[in-house]
């Protein structure tokens, strides 16, 4: 069994949740209204292979690392989720109910396109259906796909017994290999 914890805050804005999670390095999908941006998070704020992205005008952002995940919205509304209860700090000052799941599940989504460039820290994938995304990644790789890792936990329903995923954490961004291939 494997218990998630989470903590929220309100009135917040997420520079101020971005520092109290001490989410720095990890992996930041943050929602604008004239951009969608995937960014790494660096001391003071996030940047992409562009450059630091301009916070303010982010309305939804979900931040993680392969131990915690930070969600956010414009509205100073802040959740950080956890399996490590001591990860939660004072900040975030309103416990959610714990998570008692019966198994976790690894998830992986497949990102669009195949890679076109590795730099120190980032990946370019590229495809015709959507340009390019520049993806945050520590490690040089020689696969040509990109997929997102997260965990799924499964609890069960106390009345009927049905098994169903109740939450996700995202983890991060790993290289993929289709398997047979060279």
């Amino acid at each position: 069994m494997t218990t998630l914890y989470g903590a929220a805050a309100t009135g917040v804005t997420l520079a101020q949740a971005m520092e109290a999670a001490d989410v720095a390095g990890g992996c930041a999908l943050l929602t604008a209204p004239s951009a969608y941006h995937v960014a790494r998070v660096e001391a003071g704020g996030c940047v992409t292979e562009a450059g630091p992205v301009d916070l303010s005008t982010v309305y939804e952002a979900r931040i993680f690392t392969s131990r915690v995940e930070l969600r956010w919205v414009e509205a100073g509304y802040a959740v950080l989720l956890t399996e490590d209860e001591s990860l939660l700090p004072a900040f975030f000052g309103e416990r959610l109910d714990e998570l008692s799941a019966e198994t976790t599940l690894d998830a992986r989504y497949l990102v669009w396109g195949e890679v076109k460039a590795s730099t120190s820290g980032w990946v370019t994938l590229g495809s015709a259906r959507i340009g390019t995304l520049t993806v945050p990644m520590a490690t040089p790789f020689a696969q040509r796909r990109v997929r997102l890792a997260a965990r799924e936990y499964v609890v069960a329903d106390e009345v009927h017994g049905n098994a169903y995923v109740a939450e996700e954490r995202l983890i991060g961004f790993e290289p993929y290999a289709a398997e047979g291939a060279a």
